[in-house]
């Protein structure tokens, strides 16, 4: 009996020790902490976004309908089909929008970037606006060239498109001030005059910004607007004393998404 319990007691020991081990093996290869910079995230949901940026380059800015909604891609992250069938990010342009299907990875950066995706491309047809990011992107440089002074020792550049043709949504909004000021290594603001004001930026009794500029494009009142026409303003604000103003711009669109280069009507300084 003695020599019986013996035996049993080893086994139990065995058994125990045996379950340490895999403990012990299983601790070892826990996965580290997460790093909110490389962690990818699988997501479920499909995606509708357009190509704000980047086509013929390789790396992609991408927008949605939401402020929150923007996104980075390069080419080597990305499965392309246009218009049904297979292509490459090559063929990818400004404007079009995107499907984005689920599975999709994302990199918790912000913006947030794909870290694999399979995304479905269409041609704008003709009552899409196209690429009307492109072109008020080229309005804003126009505008940043013009009067130089105005730009200097700034922190901030605020990006007004609340009133501009198209009806852009939020997120291309947002990725258009993010591109705009980070060319010149600034930070983005999406606000106009009294949202500045409102939130202490601007002071109305002196009429000035000294840490940022205001860069607004506006549709042309009583003006019909389409998708193959616009006409607005652009302005240029620091000050009361220092602004700059492109008035009565027209622009056609093109074959496609692009649109041509736009005209101005007359130019006034301030």
């Amino acid at each position: 009996m003695k020599k019986l319990l013996a035996i049993l007691l080893i086994a139990a020991l065995t058994l125990i020790c045996a379950a340490c081990g895999n403990g012990a093996k299983t601790n070892e290869t826990t996965a580290p902490e997460s790093n909110a910079e490389t962690d990818v995230t699988g997501e479920a949901e499909p995606l509708t976004l357009r190509v704000i940026d980047g086509a013929g380059t390789g790396r992609f800015t991408l927008a949605g309908a939401e402020a929150s909604a923007v996104y980075t891609a390069v080419s080597d992250e990305l499965t392309v089909y246009l218009n049904g069938r297979a292509a490459t990010p090559a063929d990818l342009q400004n404007g079009m929008t995107l499907t984005v299907e689920p599975g999709y990875e994302l990199l918790e950066t912000w913006p947030a970037q794909f870290a694999g995706a399979t995304v479905y491309a269409e041609n704008p047809d003709k009552d899409d606006y196209g690429d009307l990011c492109g072109l008020y992107l080229t309005v804003l440089e126009d505008l940043w060239t013009n009067d130089a002074a105005l730009n200097s020792g700034i922190t901030y550049i605020s990006v007004d498109l609340d009133d501009a043709p198209g009806s852009l949504t939020d997120g291309e909004k947002a990725a258009l001030a993010w591109i705009f000021a980070g060319r010149h290594d600034a930070q983005p603001l999406t606000f106009g005059f009294e949202e500045l004001k409102e939130n202490g930026y601007v002071n109305e009794a002196e009429l000035y910004w000294p840490e940022g500029v205001l860069f607004s494009i506006k549709a042309k009142d009583n003006v019909k607007q389409s998708a193959k026409k616009i006409t607005f303003d652009a302005e240029k604000w620091r000050s009361g004393t220092g602004a700059i103003f492109f008035n009565g711009c027209t622009a056609q669109r093109g074959k496609g998404a692009a649109w041509e280069k736009y005209e101005t009507g007359s130019f006034a300084i301030a």
